[in-house]
């Protein structure tokens, strides 16, 4: 039996050329897709972690103030924007030995008790000390206000306390980096 070269069976050049280019075709995409998908998940890694870390601070924060009982806040302006906030203990309750009867009564000025809170270098502070890590940042539009229910004198005796934290990732705060994770906010309200 004679064979011919030309005979044989196989591909030629384009459709080799044809396949190849295909197969180029599909396997971006699939890595496109692979990629957006990675990404994707160490972003919203990344904003749960912060969010966590944004829980435990707000968490914190309470603490401190169940622990210090507050008699009322520095008064200052309403309803506006604060980059820091203090909280009061100025009375103390002392019980009247003959009849038992329980009393507040201010306390004297070099025993007053105070918390401030603060924003500062991008990191929330509790009397200076901060209580952030590293990699949380705030921005600028992070603030604190309340809206006083009864004031006396320069203190806000009760009312509800606005903590509005703007925040972000310091590793993936920037816009033109790989893994860039936008900013959020975070809004806490409580009662005091």
């Amino acid at each position: 039996m004679k064979r011919s070269a030309r005979s044989e069976a196989g591909m030629t050049m384009i459709e080799l050329l044809a396949a190849v280019s295909i197969s180029l075709l599909i396997i971006g995409a699939i890595y496109t897709v692979f990629l957006t998908g990675i990404r994707a998940y160490e972003r919203i890694g990344i904003e749960n972690d912060l969010r966590s870390e944004a829980d435990y601070t707000m968490a914190r924060i309470m603490n401190e103030l169940y622990t210090l009982s507050p008699d009322g806040m520095e008064s200052q302006e309403e309803n506006t924007p604060l980059t820091a906030v203090t909280f009061v203990k100025n009375q103390e309750f002392k019980a009247d030995a003959d009849t038992g009867l329980v009393s507040r009564e201010e306390k004297k000025p070099e025993s007053i008790e105070r918390m401030t809170l603060s924003i500062q270098d991008g990191a929330l502070a509790i009397n200076g000390e901060t209580i952030t890590s590293s990699r949380f940042l705030l921005g600028d539009s992070s603030s604190f206000s309340f809206r006083c229910a009864r004031k006396e004198g320069n203190l806000c005796r009760s009312g509800v306390m606005t903590i509005r934290l703007i925040v972000s990732d310091r590793r993936h705060a920037d816009p033109s980096g790989w893994l860039y994770v936008p900013p959020f906010t975070l809004t806490t309200e409580f009662g005091f």
